[in-house]
This record gives C-alpha cells, structure tokens and sequence, in this order.
C-alpha cells in the first residue's frame, strides 16, 4: 500500500484544520490547574473525579511496593505466575462489590475486549458436549468505543438499539427470543453524561434470559453512598451478571475490572479472555496503589460529594444562563450543546484563551449537530474555578450568538 495515502490524509484534516491539537503538558495533567508550554490553564476535561491522583497516601504507598516488587510485571499471569498483591486485590475487589469475583486488566479498553465476546461465543479451543445455541448482542446505539470493538470480534450477531430506549429493545429481544442473549451498555454515557436504564434493563434481562455485562467507568468510585457504582446506585447490582470499570477515572490511576455474578464464571473468563491471557497485568505497585484508593473510596463520601455537588452547580448554573445541558445531575459529566463543529472548535479556542482546557467534542465522538463540550469536574475544583468557568461560558457563549 502506498505510504502517501496517510500523508495525504493527516495534510487533508490539517488543511480543514479538522486535526486536533495535542497539548504537550508540564508535570501533572490531573490537577485543576495545569502548565501547558509554560502557560497556566484550569483544566474542565480530567476524569480524574475525586483527585485521588494526587492522594499522598497512595502515592507514599505506590513507592512503598516498588521497592518490594520493582517496577514490572514480569510477563503475562498465566505464564510467569500471578502475585499474591493481585489476589489479594482482586479478592478485596469482588467483596467490595458484594460479587463472586473479580478479574484486573492492565487497562479498561482490554477488559472490554477481553470479556464481552467470551459471554456469548463458544468456548473457542475444542468441541464440548455442552449445546451452544446461535449468539446475538444486544449493544445501545450510544455505547463506548471500546465495547463497539469488543462487540465486533464476537462470532455472535449484532443487534443496536436506539438510546435508552426499552420498547425498541424489547421487540429486539422478542425477534431473537430463542437465542442466547447478551445486553451490553456503558452505566453512565461518557459523552452524554446520562444513565442507562437498569432497572428496565433488568427486568428485560429476566423476562427474555439474557445475560447483562454494564461499562460502569464513569460510574465506579463516584457513585452511591460505598463508590459502589451506577448498579449500586440505582439498586439492581443484583440483577447484573458482570460490571466492568475502569481505574483511569473515580480510582484516579491505571488499569480495568470486571466482577462476576459467579465464581464459576470468573474462572471460565481467565482461561478464555485474550487480552487477560495474553498482556501483562497492572503493575504490582500500582495494584498496591489501588487497594490504598479503595479503602479511601469506600471510606470517604465527603470526596463524592464534594465532585458531586460541583457537577451539580456547574449543570444548573450553564441551565440559567441559557446553555442546553445533557446528563444527570448525579453525574460529573457536563455536556452543554454548542450545535454545530464550527462552533465547537471556536468556543475551545475561546476558552483556551481565557485560560482554560476543554477540547470540543465532534465527530467521531458525537453525531453531526450533537457537536459539545466536555466538561468535567473533580472533586479539587473549588466553586472559584466553577466561577470563572462561567464568567467566560457566559461572554463566549454571548460573542458566537450560541446563548
């Protein structure tokens, strides 16, 4: 293949100044105030939502480990032997969610991967006397980039309902009744900052036997009153036969998870999912690292609320200036809609002139016209940062005829 038709590519999305920019950032990136070639910027784009990024603690404890068991993994789990810091997590892990067990990923894209393909497959390495009816998936059209690949290296059909919608879904499920059947869907929306629809989830997942495997993300940390996640939250963890989450966010670090309704079933991931197989586990002092974080976690609603009463101001108080906001309003996820890439890219320039970090959100990521911001809160902003976000979502907003 010839080289030039990359070339031409990256010059194309230069020349439409489609390309975006990557800020190249001095020392931390998960603070609220953040150094970007030399410049001062309040960053709105962390998922870094209960600064525990920066936790001492947990950075004294990270430190701690390395000097017990270095720097790396050593290779995969399965060929060089699991560490007894990732048991131990795991098992902790597993209790903490009131589940079976619990499987660790070095990040949440592999766990996704990983995982939801071995819930509807065949088991892949000889015939077994076990019947194995025709698979299909069930994906919400709005689910993450992660779980639409995942879902796209299973063997099984493909079946995409429209957002949150539940009678769509139904009928979905109704046309397939007779084969065996996965729902996949994120918890919390990443762009939209919305929840699924677990409840109805579940009840549809008894009524028609299919399985439930949740993205919960943006979910597990921040959300009901343990960090338990958006299952816990809404009361129906019971109902959900695998939760997946990632550590990049509420955890503040590095790596994925996903806990089983069963042990059993745990057991038969370990020996099927590839990406657990076949890739390095999460660094043993990082593991050591998070059982610090969960023990904060499970501990500290004063952080939850902190990030959650922020992501609640931030929501209603772009509402009363005129901006149209997507999401919940227990979720530090704050999309307001800015209509079109032209002004998403504008009003990010705006706001990086002025001082502050928050990328526009386009296509791929959202449909054409659905074009956003981002905006994201932590629980180390302070209601001054929040002030002065809104001072100049005002007077930007007012100079591009937006509100």
């Amino acid at each position: 293949m010839d080289l030039d038709y990359f070339k031409n590519i990256v010059e194309l999305l230069k020349g439409k100044k489609l390309y975006p920019d990557i800020n190249i950032i001095t020392g931390a990136s998960s603070f609220p105030n953040i150094t970007i070639n030399g410049k001062k910027y309040l960053t709105f784009c962390s998922n870094n939502y209960l600064g525990l990024a920066n936790n001492e603690e947990i950075k004294q404890t990270i430190i701690n480990a390395i000097k017990k068991y270095g720097i790396g993994s050593g290779s995969t789990r399965l060929l060089s032997g699991t560490l007894d810091i990732q048991i131990e997590f795991e098992k902790k892990l597993a209790k903490f969610y009131g589940y079976a067990d619990a499987i660790t990923f070095s990040s949440g894209y592999l766990a996704n991967v990983g995982i939801v393909r071995m819930l509807i497959d065949p088991f892949p390495y000889f015939p077994t006397h076990q019947v194995n009816k025709k698979g299909i998936i069930f994906s919400d059209e709005l689910n993450h980039a992660s779980l639409i690949d995942a879902i796209k290296l299973s063997k099984a059909e493909k079946a995409i309902y429209k957002h949150n919608d539940m009678k769509n879904l139904e009928k979905l499920l109704f046309e397939n009744k007779q084969k065996n059947k996965l729902i996949v869907t994120d918890g919390i929306f990443s762009m939209d900052g919305d929840f699924a629809d677990l409840v109805e989830l579940s009840k549809l997942s008894k009524k028609y036997n299919a399985l439930i495997f949740v993205d919960d993300s943006h979910g597990t940390g921040v959300l009901s009153p343990k960090g338990r996640g958006s299952a816990h939250y809404l009361g129906v963890e019971k109902e959900i036969d695998v939760i997946m989450g990632s550590f990049t966010k509420g955890w503040g670090s590095i790596g994925g998870f996903v806990t089983t309704k069963t042990k059993e079933l745990g057991d038969y991931l370990r020996i099927t999912a590839k990406s657990y197989i076949f890739s390095d586990p999460i660094l043993p002092s990082v593991v050591a690292g998070l059982i610090k974080a969960m023990e904060i976690i499970e501990n500290n609603n004063e952080l939850r609320d902190r990030t959650l009463n922020n992501a609640s101001y931030l929501r209603r108080e772009l509402k009363k200036i005129g901006y149209q906001v997507m999401g919940e309003q227990s979720v530090p996820i704050i999309p307001p809609l800015l209509g079109s890439e032209k002004n998403a890219i504008n009003f990010s320039q705006e706001l990086l002139n002025v001082g502050i970090l928050s990328p526009a959100i386009r296509k791929p990521a959202v449909k054409e016209g659905q074009e956003r911001l981002r905006l994201t809160v932590m629980a180390t902003h302070t209601k001054r940062h929040i002030d002065y976000l809104l001072e100049n979502m005002n007077k930007i907003g007012k100079k591009l005829k937006i509100i």
